[in-house]
């Protein structure tokens, strides 16, 4: 029985430019240009979408070379999804850093995470729970980074309640609470519903009141936030043949 191993280039092809060849990849960056292909399609068509055959069309190659480079798409769908999670959290917690106080951190954070435009980042986090439910990785990763809001947004409410800014008995539950708002409305803007006007409210009223703090206290202008949708960094794709 043959063991023929998948050559690590294909026979080159027209590209339509009038070129001549174009830099053959190596193995790492194969690897990379298909983890980076898989979050684009994880952000514009759903992580349940993330095929190896959607990769090869993506990058215009063939199917068996994306087999052959990311045999397991289960492991490569929890790679995507633990990649954009932990660009979101990164660029929420940067965003916090900018403030000294804990009700200024919570302001910019409702402001950035209530903003419509975020509906591809908030589609990954459905989509993970979703195939969690069947896929013990993806579970991992979903609680994994479901940890880190925890801890952070409990941290925040630690802080700011010894520094007497608000009241809160349990930082650890009520964070608990604040995550589970806005996982809400994240599923309700990826289906448009509600008025758009009171996503922000629907997150600073009731955390406010949790923090016994007057019900306008954590509206924050737009001048307090940076955009609300981290940029995907996704590594360079060099010209290559496929």
């Amino acid at each position: 029985m043959s063991t023929r191993t998948e050559p690590e280039t294909e026979p080159e092809s027209a590209t339509g430019t009038g070129g001549g060849k174009r830099r053959r990849l190596s193995a790492v960056q194969r690897r990379a240009a298909i983890h980076a292909a898989a979050q684009e399609l994880a952000l514009t068509d759903g992580l349940q979408n993330v095929t190896h055959r959607s990769i090869a069309g993506h990058l215009g190659i063939t199917h068996t070379l994306v087999v052959h480079h990311a045999a397991d798409m289960g492991e490569l769908r929890s790679h995507a999804c633990e990649a954009l999670l932990r660009e979101e959290f990164e660029s929420c917690a940067a965003l916090a850093a900018r403030h000294s106080s804990a009700v200024r951190q919570l302001s910019a954070l409702i402001d950035t995470l209530s903003r419509t435009g975020r509906e591809d980042h908030s589609s990954v986090w459905l989509d993970g729970w979703s195939i969690g439910r069947r896929d013990p990785r993806m579970a991992h990763t979903i609680r994994s980074a479901m940890d880190t809001w925890q801890e952070f947004i409990a941290a925040i409410l630690a802080e700011g309640a010894s520094r007497e800014e608000f009241s809160v008995d349990d930082p650890q539950a009520a964070a608990w609470e604040f995550i589970a708002l806005l996982d809400g409305l994240n599923a309700h803007t990826l289906v448009a519903y509600g008025d758009p006007a009171d996503y922000p409210a629907r997150l600073a009223a009731p955390l406010a009141a949790r923090l016994s703090l007057p019900t306008g206290a954590l509206t924050s202008p737009s001048s307090l936030t940076v955009p609300a949708t981290p940029t995907t960094t996704a590594p360079t794709r060099p010209e290559e043949t496929p």
